[in-house]
C-alpha cells in the first residue's frame, strides 16, 4: 500500500508577510484581514484604534455610519 505524501509543515512565522499596514507599517499575513479607510489599508489594531477614537469623539457620526437609530430627548 502507497501512503500519500503530505506537504511539509510550515512554520507560518517564517513567511513572507503578504502586505504592510498604511498606519503603522506592521505586516500583516496571509489570511489575516484588512480594512480600508482614508484610502489607506489598515490592520486590525489600527482599525480597532480608529474606530474606538470614533466612538469617543464623536459617536453620532459612528451611529449613523453603522446605520443605527439614534435621537435626541
Amino acid at each position: 500500500m502507497e501512503w500519500p505524501m503530505l506537504e511539509p509543515l510550515r512554520d507560518s512565522q517564517d513567511a513572507a508577510p503578504a502586505a504592510r499596514c498604511g498606519r503603522c507599517g506592521g505586516e500583516v499575513y496571509k489570511n489575516e484581514r484588512m480594512f480600508r479607510s482614508d484610502g489607506k489599508w489598515l490592520c486590525i489594531d489600527c482599525f480597532r484604534a480608529e474606530i474606538e477614537s470614533m466612538l469617543r469623539s464623536n459617536p453620532v457620526f459612528l451611529a449613523d455610519v453603522l446605520l443605527m437609530e439614534h435621537r435626541e430627548v
